[in-house]
């Protein structure tokens, strides 16, 4: 019954379970504010208003003049003040550019061969061009369009009237321009010293299809894989793992030493909080495990050092040794036991200033992919596990690296259709020359 009545108080603050499933009753974050002033700006803000642009940058200038006469009847004579300048930005109409390549043939007048033209460098064999695939692929990506909207939003905007069959195409060919630079960034992930990983459900038709994530700073590799299991895992990160792991505490990481790797504090929050909301002795350990992971979040903010956060490990590890031993609650138990197991890669944040306490940049990289899964449900073939994994991929990659994901995505279609080398996703370390 205790089992039965926890799993009914299950929400996102306790266990796993997303924001969006604790229902209407549960406060959000617009409710929990910190003060209790109105909305936008307070008493005496000055106020921001957007630049004037500069005349060179104006496409029309249009003079409005004063009326001649006044209401009065008497005539209206200019004076020097200067102009008030207003500035109206709007959309000029838009019209697909259609190009037309007429390949002309011809025969060889001494063996007889026939050749006809090629096309130039850069003209797909379809009929969307570069640019217009790219546009597709951003459109699929950051704006989390569907096929059929990304469908009417072209034929209303450029008044090109393409098939959804098209635009799944066109989702594919993006796909296919995109395997050589991430099978690049994929490699470069592996030797990051500091890896980000974590996993969520993104179904196919038919098929329970997992998207793997794996994050650094600056790069983000998204996989889309059919299982959940620890072999998927070896072959993203490798089986002989280097650098720090940061995740959860899924069972399928266990693989690498705990001295390799940094749990989630955001996670183990949850898992207190849940303690916490057990009667007895297991309640009681869960409340001051909770307390702990508070005051250690405010330590890190504050930039303690290792030896600082000795008196918080102990306290920690003398919470989980109570929990792991009580026999009130085998749940607290075998939670706190396999925290104990873990102990090292509890605290790794504060030994290494470039591991964090939490596992957020990993669970960042996947909430577009969730977005997209929210709004367009469950892919429908290979093609589009494709183009889901590796465009989202280039997306967040572009974002974290502050490149134009359109530009890149253009760039990359062009040098697929040319066979030549793609354009690079891995990030140029810069490196410090030593003064002296």
């Amino acid at each position: 019954m205790a089992l039965l009545q926890e799993r009914l108080k299950l929400d996102s603050k306790n266990s796993s379970k997303p924001p969006s499933s604790d229902g209407p009753a549960s406060g959000n974050r617009t409710q929990r504010r910190a003060s209790g002033r109105k909305r936008g700006a307070q008493p005496g803000h000055t106020g921001s208003y957007r630049a004037l642009l500069d005349e060179s940058q104006i496409d029309q200038v249009v003079d409005c003049a004063p009326i001649e006469v006044c209401g009065c009847g008497a005539a209206i004579v200019a004076t020097d003040d200067e102009p008030i300048r207003h500035q109206v930005f709007d959309v000029p109409p838009i019209k697909a550019e259609v190009m037309e390549y007429r390949r002309y043939a011809g025969q060889c007048a001494g063996c007889g061969k026939a050749h006809r033209g090629a096309l130039p460098a850069g003209v797909p064999t379809g009929q969307i061009g570069p640019r217009a695939l790219a546009l597709v692929g951003v459109l699929g990506t950051h704006f989390h369009l569907t096929q059929h909207k990304i469908r009417d939003l072209l034929d209303r905007l450029l008044g090109v009237d393409f098939s959804v069959g098209a635009i799944s195409q066109a989702h594919g060919k993006v796909a296919l321009a995109l395997a050589a630079p991430i099978e690049l960034l994929a490699e470069h992930v592996v030797q990051a010293p500091v890896k980000h990983m974590d996993e969520t459900r993104y179904p196919r038709e038919g098929a329970g299809n997992w998207v793997w994530t794996v994050a650094t700073p600056k790069v983000v590799c998204h996989t889309l894989l059919p299982s959940r299991a620890r072999y998927v895992a070896t072959s993203l990160v490798g089986e002989a793992f280097t650098g720090i792991l940061v995740s959860d505490r899924y069972a399928v990481y266990d693989y690498v030493d705990p001295g390799k790797r940094q749990v989630c504090w955001a996670h183990l929050l949850r898992d207190f909080t849940r303690i916490a909301q057990r009667s007895g002795l297991a309640g009681q350990v869960g409340r001051g495990l909770l307390g702990a992971g508070y005051v250690l979040f405010r330590w890190h903010h504050q930039g303690k050092s290792s030896e600082q956060f000795e008196v918080l490990r102990r306290r920690v590890n003398r919470l989980l040794v109570q929990g792991s031993t009580q026999t009130h609650c085998h749940r607290t138990a075998n939670t706190c036991g396999n925290l104990l197991k873990l102990w090292p890669a509890l605290w790794t944040f504060t030994t290494n200033a470039a591991v964090p306490p939490t596992n957020n940049d990993a669970e960042q990289a996947l909430r577009a992919l969730v977005l997209k899964r929210k709004i367009s449900g469950p892919t429908r073939s290979k093609r589009g596990d494709q183009f889901v994994a590796r465009g989202f991929t280039v997306y967040e990659t572009c974002r974290r690296q502050g490149r134009d994901l359109w530009g890149y995505l253009q760039q990359a279609v062009v040098a697929w259709i040319d066979k030549t080398a793609a354009p690079s996703l891995v990030p140029i370390e810069v490196a410090v020359v030593p003064s002296g």
